[in-house]
């Protein structure tokens, strides 16, 4: 219960932030899928696989989520961390990239978000992040964070055909 009003916080800052700066937005809920994919499922899982398989069995708001995690999470927590870490990572990137990719790892955050909601009070605020990652779903982004960071770099005037004087 701890756990709920800092990430309920944090999740209503997310949401402010798609709101007033979806660029931005769009870029921290990409790295933030990243950084969770690595610390929290793969590293959780190879580390300390009790405390993984304890997300889902600790206090779940589903009893179906009870018994996916005593009846099939827990058969190989490491391999079931590292197949969300996969899933997580492919859905950061995706929100890093550009035009179609980033809606389609939107939706798929925002898909995520909801359906890990169940596994106890500390996740209810994850639909306020998924509102937040919804409303970036209206939004454009022609440029990947790569693009931007590589535009960024060029000094003045070498946007001019390589040669040219």
């Amino acid at each position: 219960m701890e756990q709920l009003i800092p990430w309920l916080v944090f999740c209503i800052a997310f949401l402010a932030l798609s709101l007033w700066n979806p660029a931005a937005a769009r870029i921290f809920l990409g790295v933030f899928f990243i950084l969770m994919a690595v610390a929290v499922n793969l590293v959780l899982s190879l580390v300390a696989p009790e405390l993984f398989l304890s997300l889902g069995t600790d206090d779940p708001l589903v009893p179906f989520y009870l018994w996916v995690f005593q009846n099939v999470v827990a058969l190989s927590p490491q391999g079931f961390g590292a197949l969300a870490a996969a899933g997580e990572l492919a859905v950061g990137l995706l929100i890093l990239g550009h035009g179609r990719r980033v809606k389609v790892g939107l939706a798929l955050a925002v898909a995520f978000l909801l359906l890990i909601t169940p596994l106890g009070i500390w996740t209810l605020p994850n639909p306020v992040m998924a509102a937040g990652a919804a409303w970036l779903m209206t939004k454009d982004f022609p440029r990947s964070l790569a693009q931007i960071l590589s535009a960024r770099r060029r000094p003045a005037g070498t946007h001019l055909r390589e040669g040219a004087v």
